[in-house]
């Protein structure tokens, strides 16, 4: 199978469009160079057509080149136009706006939150409104005079948007460019008296109207008594809401190598469709019931898909067994499960390029493709005249085939392995399948006491399973971050060796042990190089990072001693006219949101060497206090344009 695997065209050439779009946001991360890539395509479609007559098979190898090269190319032109079509220049001071709720808000801790569209924009010295149409997301103070907003309101408010700053240094994290990926081109705050609610209203989008279904069901649920973990539970696993999670439960999910259940993906789709084609079985003996029964399954998919907000795990799953269910009709055999998912995939970046870069889709498709490739090498190993045995090694090659194939990338972008994953998984498909069918029998039918005390009891056992694997001695290894050159070495490693069990030569262990080697060296790299602390100003707070070690730092006075170095956090008025009579020498004082004061304040008490002024203060105040350290001769840093400030600790 894996042998055959670059033999799908569909296959090679969504291969060749993702390259193109992964090449084109690494590489071209700010620079614009849409109309040289157009005409590139441009001439390489011309090339295709004409070499596609010849007949001789260099040239007929030359026409495969170019048409992939041809699909690079659109990927590229695709990413970066829809990418052009985000970023937006916005103003660097506080103007007016008007705008559209696009989701359902989302209680924060002080604020509420929603994606808002921005319509258009109006600066203090212009007479017109200036067309905008970019997406942000609006944190707003609730205003009581106004009410509440909801989904699909328009408003009006003043703030200044700008594309967050990130703290990759610190946190590994840009969340700057994960916003930009989701369609999102900045960020905004508008306080209470900021914002004024309109009273026209919207029409909802397809999307809207979706996600206000899912609340509904939502609803539904807290009607039949759910609550607290439960009703947490249910609502992800069955409409893919996971506001109500805590991180408590999602750390033990996590723990036992399960919170794929806690997120919508093919396999959901796989159990749903079983479900009802259960439920639906005596169609099957009605004439013509076998494709009335699949499309009444097409159609509860892509309703369910619909109600879970359209994510893109569920779309592909939906997408190829739509693709399957077609293709059986039109065809003699069922689509390859290699062309299916390949023509998903494909069709999905065409749709929108920015998916290739979200983690959910690249986990979703590398597990189904694990599963075509690896599950055949583990299932056949071993085989019992027992049902029970066979189940359970299934179920065991299942787990271990997908897991196998994420690998690189759980390493990578969580740093975390759960070891017991394999018996953790053994109880969820089973106990997931009796949750999703009395939750839909519920739905159907109604909320029939003695089924919805089943479900709370199902999802109760479900969630002390997972706590008790994750009480579990050595339950999860942590902090095994991997560099993304290690995680293509690795997956590298994985290929070469599965290509060697599936057909074995020395040459191709001679591969596996090249991979290996190259990867040992890497690592013998990091640990030879050396290792430095750093300590970081970010997120109103003082930090110390060695590697991806960080800890935050704390002190009553709000003065910290790091080695040779002596650092404070202003945010609060506690220096505020205070007198001593000996003035401490500081390196740095990190002023944040909530200082009250000024430069003599500070200067009073402290032989300041350093000031660092952290992004969220108010502008106006900042520059004052920046002219001040002028003034006084003071060396000064701003955070504005920076998620964080670095100094190396000697």
């Amino acid at each position: 199978m894996l042998d055959r695997l670059t033999a799908y065209p569909l296959f090679r050439l969504t291969l060749a469009l993702a390259t193109g779009i992964f090449v084109s946001g690494f590489f071209f991360s700010e620079i614009t160079c849409v109309s040289e890539l157009e005409i590139a395509w441009g001439c390489t479609f011309v090339i295709a057509l004409a070499c596609y007559p010849l007949k001789v098979y260099r040239w007929r190898m030359l026409f495969g080149i170019v048409v992939y090269v041809n699909v690079a190319l659109l990927g590229a032109v695709l990413f970066l136009s829809e990418r052009e079509a985000i970023r937006y220049a916005w103003v660097k001071k506080p103007v007016v706006y008007i705008g559209t709720i696009m989701d359902v808000p989302h209680h924060k801790p002080k604020t509420m939150q929603a994606v808002v569209q921005v319509e258009c924009m109006k600066v203090d010295s212009a007479q017109c409104w200036q067309a905008v149409d970019r997406k942000i997301v609006l944190y707003w103070m609730p205003d009581s005079i106004q009410g509440v907003l909801s989904c699909g309101d328009r408003l009006v408010f003043r703030s200044r948007i700008s594309r967050p700053v990130s703290d990759v240094e610190l946190s590994g994290f840009d969340y700057g460019l994960y916003l930009e990926r989701q369609g999102i081109a900045g960020t905004a705050v508008a306080f209470a008296g900021d914002w004024q609610k309109l009273k026209s209203h919207t029409r909802l989008s397809f999307r809207q109207r979706a996600l206000l279904y899912r609340e509904q069901i939502v609803r539904i649920f807290q009607s039949w008594g759910l609550e607290g973990e439960v009703l947490a539970v249910v609502s992800a696993l069955t409409v893919g809401d996971k506001s109500e999670l805590t991180q408590e439960l999602k750390d033990s999910y996590t723990a036992a190598g399960t919170s794929h259940i806690l997120a919508l993906s093919g396999m959901h789709i796989v159990l749903l469709a079983f479900i009802v084609s259960w439920m639906l079985y005596p169609l099957r003996y009605v004439r013509g019931g076998k494709w009335l029964l699949s499309i009444l399954i097409v159609i509860f998919l892509w309703s369910f898909a619909f109600l879970s907000g359209l994510s893109p795990s569920v779309i592909r799953a939906v997408v190829m067994y739509t693709l399957c269910v077609v293709a059986a009709v039109f065809t003699e055999s069922r689509f390859a499960g290699v062309s299916s998912v390949s023509l998903a995939a494909f069709l999905m970046l065409l749709y929108q390029p920015m998916y290739l870069f979200d983690v959910s889709f690249q986990l979703s498709f590398v597990a189904v493709l694990s599963l075509l490739v690896i599950y055949p090498l583990v299932e056949r190993l071993l085989h019992s005249r027992w049902w029970v045995l066979n189940y359970l090694w299934q179920s065991l090659a299942i787990s271990f085939a997908a897991q196998l194939g994420t690998l690189p990338f759980i390493l990578c972008y969580f740093g975390t392995f759960p070891t017991y994953f394999l018996l953790a998984n053994l109880v969820v498909t089973p106990l997931s399948v009796v949750i999703l069918a009395l939750t839909l029998i519920c739905l159907v039918c109604g909320a029939i006491s003695w089924l919805v005390k089943g479900l709370s009891l199902s999802v109760q056992v479900l969630n002390g399973i997972m706590e008790w694997v994750q009480g579990l001695s050595g339950s999860q290894i942590t902090s095994v971050y991997f560099s993304p050159l290690q995680a293509w070495l690795l997956a590298l490693c994985i290929v070469a060796a599965l290509l060697y069990v599936s057909r074995r030569s020395a040459r191709k262990l001679i591969a596996v042990l090249c991979c290996l080697d190259v990867l040992m060296v890497t690592f013998l790299v990091d640990r030879l190089a050396p290792t430095e602390d750093y300590l970081y100003f970010s997120r109103s707070g003082i930090y110390t990072k060695r590697e991806r070690n960080v800890v935050q730092l704390f002190a009553k006075n709000g003065i910290c001693q790091i080695k040779t170095l002596r650092v404070a956090l202003a945010n609060d008025a506690r220096w505020k006219d205070k007198e001593v009579t000996k003035r401490l020498p500081l390196d740095y004082i990190y002023i944040c949101k909530g200082f009250k004061g000024d430069m003599e304040d500070l200067t009073a008490l402290f032989q300041l060497r350093k000031v660092v002024f952290d992004n969220a203060l108010n502008e106006s105040y900042k520059k004052r206090l920046r002219d001040e350290c002028e003034s006084l001769g003071i060396a000064c840093v701003d955070m504005t344009e920076k998620g964080s400030y670095a100094v190396l600790i000697k």
